[in-house]
C-alpha cells in the first residue's frame, strides 16, 4: 500500500515539475509536419524511381526473337513447368508412357504456329530439334513423344513461333520427377 502511494506521488511530481516538460506530439509543429510528410515523400520517391528506371513494355514485333524466362516450378518436382515473357506464357506437362518414353505436353495462352524442342545434357551440346504436333486446331495445345529424360542431367530447349515472332527458352527437367 505504501509502495502504491509513493508511485502516485512520484508520477504527480513529475507532471507538475517544470524541469520535465510533458509534450504532446500534436503541439510540436515540426514533429507533426514531419509525421505527415514522411509517407507522402516515400510514395513520391517510390513512383518517381519506378518512372525513371523501369522498362516500358512493348508488343512483340514480327521477325524478332524473345527469350522466355523459366518459372521456379521447373526446378522442383511440381509436375508442370512454366515459361513466360510478358503476356506470352507456355506451360509444359508430361505423361509417362510404356517402354521408357514420355509424352511431353505444351499449353499456350496464345495460338502458336509451331514448336521445336530438343533434349540436351549440357549447354554446349548441339542437337537437332524435334517438331511438336498440334493437339488441337487452334494451336493452343501441342505434344511430342520423347525418350525418358534424366531429370538431374537433361534440359529442355524450345522455340515457339507465334504471330511471326520467335520465343525461345531453356528449362530444367526436374519437374518430371513428380509421379
Amino acid at each position: 500500500m505504501l509502495l502504491i502511494k509513493e508511485e502516485r506521488i512520484l508520477a504527480q511530481s513529475h507532471s507538475s515539475n517544470p524541469l520535465i516538460p510533458v509534450m504532446s506530439i500534436f503541439k510540436n509543429k515540426h514533429l507533426l509536419v514531419a509525421t505527415l510528410m514522411a509517407p507522402v515523400l516515400g510514395l513520391i520517391g517510390y513512383f518517381g524511381v519506378n518512372a525513371l528506371v523501369s522498362e516500358t513494355p512493348h508488343a512483340a514485333e514480327a521477325g524478332q526473337s524473345y527469350q522466355l524466362v523459366e518459372k521456379p516450378n521447373c526446378r522442383y518436382s511440381s509436375g508442370i513447368c512454366g515459361l513466360k515473357n510478358g503476356d506470352f506464357e507456355l506451360t509444359l506437362g508430361f505423361e509417362w508412357l510404356e517402354g521408357g518414353r514420355m509424352l511431353l505436353k505444351l499449353e499456350s495462352v496464345n495460338p502458336l504456329d509451331g514448336v521445336l524442342l530438343a533434349l540436351v545434357e549440357d549447354e554446349d551440346e548441339k542437337k537437332s530439334p524435334s517438331e511438336m504436333q498440334a493437339a488441337d486446331p487452334n494451336g493452343l495445345t501441342w505434344q511430342l513423344e520423347i525418350e525418358r529424360p534424366d531429370p538431374q542431367r537433361h534440359r529442355l530447349r524450345l522455340v515457339a513461333s507465334a504471330n511471326q515472332a520467335l520465343y525461345f527458352g531453356d528449362a530444367a527437367m526436374k519437374f518430371t520427377l513428380a509421379e
